[in-house]
């Protein structure tokens, strides 16, 4: 299945995590109404207690559009700016192999 993903790497201002964690919080309400997006993930770092990294992937590069554009991604990404101690780091990635992605015999149960 050709699918669009990437993750991102969000370093906060010392001190700052949690408010980022809060700042964040609100684009999971946003992706369940997005059905090309597949998994959205948020992570902390165990070795840099400042860092918080998304796994991200959508069923094609329109669907990552959909979510792109939404109102409440504009709002997060603009929220952001007083406790980024850097701008977001994008990691753009080539899906070869998977466990546990939809496939689209399955009608969208993971493969």
């Amino acid at each position: 299945m050709a699918t669009h993903g990437h993750v991102v790497r969000f370093v906060a201002r010392p001190g700052k995590r949690d408010e980022l964690l809060a700042i964040l919080k609100p684009m999971f309400d946003e992706v369940e109404k997005e059905p090309g997006t597949l998994l959205y993930l948020m992570h902390l770092s165990d070795n840099e207690p400042d860092v918080v990294w998304f796994y991200e992937r959508y069923q094609d590069k329109a669907a990552f559009e959909i979510h792109r554009t939404s109102a409440t991604h504009d709002a997060v990404l603009a929220s952001l700016k007083p406790v980024l101690a850097a701008p977001p780091e994008i990691h753009w990635l080539t899906l070869i192999a998977d466990k546990g992605l939809p496939s689209p015999a399955s009608g969208g149960a993971p493969g």
